[in-house]
């Protein structure tokens, strides 16, 4: 009699005592779905993180100061998200050319850590910087864009080199600005000739060397932008003005493309204040700025970035008899000074200059 087959042994728990029914165990890493690995949530997660990474190591390597690394970081990585970031970058890459404000939470001082950064490495505290008026933050919300910030020259110092200290006795009648005739001469307003203006608080007038271009420019917001190229905002444009103008000089076509976003005029609380937003230098004469004990006047040259109050309280004429008479009269030259270190005299000898008639004008 053959030997009966063996019998099945039972599997403890399984409930079966068939062997062959037993499920096949797969190790632990196949359990994971192939879908979750490619999930959408997954790689866009990865995606926004490499993004991220990449605007901070953009931003790093356009700072203009290497120091404060962790100060910087600490900004970037927690206080801005991917949208302000892309603003920051923006800015810094164009020197100004998006007009976002970027809103940097409750960070302290974020302005000032911006701007020495990406702008002005020497800067020592956040005192040294103004609000430009196209800036719409709050000082509880204080935005950050570096090129949303002016910062302050004072002429409480002597001005830096090039720059002017002189009478203009020695000048000719003929040589002069409008606003620097003598008093006869005043009294049938020579600098509007005959124009009818609506008032404002100032008006503007365009010159190039010794010819007026265009009408005047009445202003009665509290700022006002005058520029050749801006890529946001509006305000008086100097290219409009010299659109039909005949074929100027060499001098002057050279000097237009230094105008770039100009300067901003802002009247506040404690005068009128000038932004130069361009990239060379901008001079200014003003009777507020002068000694009323000396005979002579100042021509402030102002760097790029740089902002000064030309226009407060009521200023008072030199001794000096044929100074400018008209003491609500401020003259600004873009990029070319005047005075005896330079060949130019005269501001009517600078090839693109910017006449303010603060009212009441004469």
């Amino acid at each position: 009699m053959a030997d009966a087959p063996p019998r099945p042994q039972s599997v403890a728990g399984l409930g079966t005592s068939n062997i062959s029914e037993l499920p096949v165990l797969v190790p632990c890493r196949q359990l994971v779905c192939p879908v979750c690995r490619a999930c959408p949530q997954r790689t866009s997660m990865f995606m926004f993180r490499r993004r991220r990474a990449a605007l901070v190591r953009s931003l790093l390597k356009a700072r203009v100061r290497k120091k404060d690394d962790d100060e910087v970081r600490n900004l970037l990585m927690k206080k801005l998200d991917e949208g302000q970031l892309e603003d920051l970058l923006r800015a810094v890459e164009t020197r100004g050319g998006t007009a976002s404000c970027i809103i940097a939470g409750s960070s302290s001082d974020p302005a000032f850590l911006t701007c020495r950064n990406w702008r002005w490495p020497d800067l020592d505290s956040p005192c040294q910087l103004k609000k430009l008026p196209v800036c719409r933050s709050s000082a509880a919300a204080p935005c950050c864009n570096p090129f949303h910030w002016s910062r302050l020259y004072s002429p409480e110092s002597p001005p830096p080199p090039p720059y002017s200290r002189f009478c203009s006795e020695s000048l000719k009648p003929e040589d002069r600005a409008p606003s620097e005739s003598s008093q006869l001469e005043l009294r049938g307003s020579l600098s509007t000739n005959g124009e009818e203006v609506h008032p404002g608080w100032c008006r503007l007038a365009y010159w190039e060397l010794s010819m007026r271009v265009g009408r005047q420019f009445p202003v009665h917001n509290q700022s006002v932008n005058v520029f050749w190229h801006l890529p946001h905002g509006d305000g008086l444009s100097l290219r409009t003005l010299a659109a039909n103008e005949p074929q100027p000089p060499s001098a002057v076509l050279k000097a237009r493309d230094k105008i770039g976003k100009g300067v901003t005029l802002s009247k506040e609380d404690d005068g009128i204040w000038a932004f130069n937003r361009s990239d060379s230098p901008i001079f200014v004469n003003s009777p507020a700025l002068d000694d009323p004990d000396s005979r002579f006047f100042l021509v402030y040259r102002v760097p790029p970035g740089h902002c000064l109050n030309i226009y407060s309280g009521t200023p008072r004429a030199p001794r000096c008899q044929s100074g400018p008479i008209d003491l609500n009269s401020v003259r600004i030259s873009f990029a070319k000074g005047w005075g005896p270190k330079y060949s130019r005299q005269d501001i009517t000898a600078c090839p693109v200059w910017l006449e303010i008639l603060m009212a009441p004008c004469r």
